[in-house]
């Protein structure tokens, strides 16, 4: 068990480090894209289109993130309502939606990405194929069924321990 909850901590790390560099980088092409068009009165076609997109892979990323936290909306005002037990039995319920609902995420994902794929749709500014801006359904919605199935080992282990 620690041995996946070591593995688990540096993905997030990971996740965490990801996320700051998308931002990053969308803030620096959000930045050269008002300078380029209010200074030198031009505009750089393909930033706002790949701002648009690591916008999305930072959202999906994140949620993945918060799972892990245990930081999303749901899982913080739902437990709140409820006492100390209860909340954490309903942690465990609240987890194996989230488990459920990743794996189906992934499964239409992938027929997403696949139809994506066969239809060789192209990203208009960039000329990247979608399927490829799309295969971060697949990431974020397996980091999250990573994230929940092992809190739901870590809910089992305390449970068996008290």
């Amino acid at each position: 068990m620690n041995t996946i909850l070591s593995f688990e901590a540096k993905l997030a790390k990971y996740e965490a480090v990801l996320i700051g560099i998308m931002l990053l980088i969308m803030s620096l092409l959000a930045f050269l894209q008002v300078i380029t068009r209010y200074v030198f009165f031009y505009s750089i076609i393909w930033s706002e289109e790949v701002t648009r997109y690591l916008m999305v892979w930072l959202t999906f990323i994140g949620a993945a993130l918060a799972i892990c936290k245990q930081d999303h909306i749901s899982i913080d005002m739902f437990t709140s309502f409820f006492q100390k037990k209860t909340g954490r039995n309903f942690k465990v319920v609240l987890n194996l939606i989230i488990l459920i609902f990743s794996i189906c995420g992934g499964y239409f994902g992938l027929l997403l990405i696949m139809k994506t794929y066969a239809m060789g749709q192209l990203t208009e500014a960039t000329r990247v194929p979608m399927y490829l801006i799309y295969c971060v359904m697949e990431f974020s919605f397996l980091l999250m069924a990573f994230h929940a199935f092992v809190r739901l080992i870590e809910k089992q282990n305390i449970n068996k321990r008290n």
